[in-house]
């Protein structure tokens, strides 16, 4: 009876002193800034990737990626634009970009400076036409908001 008495008073101990963490639920906030949906880039030239980014508990990272659309594809609702007759791809463009936010930061204006290739290593010229574009944004919770916008991407 002792023995029992002895384990359920550590019991009691060990689970008082467990704390619960405060867990943030909320996701982070992000506003696209540039380019726009439906915005038309070029081949060969920069263009400013532009978004303020808030959250209640600081941010995290922001990554992005971009890949034809000639299939006409979605990835949930977003504001759809004129699209190309659908085509397959012969040399189509795809990319990444991962970038840290300010961890103490709760709100954030994020802007850098993509510029696309103009041609693939092998000297080919990419495919123009429709692409989307994707943002990731992590908060340092690791909350995770997603969004994507169509562009179309022509050859300069």
């Amino acid at each position: 009876m002792k023995k029992l008495i002895f384990i359920s008073l550590i019991a009691a101990i060990s689970f008082a002193c467990i704390e619960e963490k405060d867990t943030d639920l909320e996701k982070p906030v992000l506003e696209l800034l540039a380019p726009m949906p439906c915005d038309t880039l070029f081949f060969g030239d920069s263009f400013h990737f532009t978004a303020k980014i808030t959250d209640n508990t600081g941010l995290g990272n922001i990554s992005m990626d971009m890949h034809n659309n000639f299939g006409h594809h979605n990835h949930g609702s977003h504001a759809s634009c004129n699209m190309d007759a659908p085509k397959d791809a012969v040399h189509p463009f795809a990319n990444n970009w991962i970038f840290a936010l300010p961890e103490s930061e709760k709100e954030f204006v994020f802007d850098t400076l993509i510029t696309l290739p103009d041609r693939k290593n092998d000297s080919v010229l990419f495919d123009p036409g429709d692409y989307h574009f994707h943002i990731y944004v992590t908060d340092n919770d690791g909350y995770q908001v997603f969004t994507s916008l169509d562009v179309k991407v022509l050859n300069n």
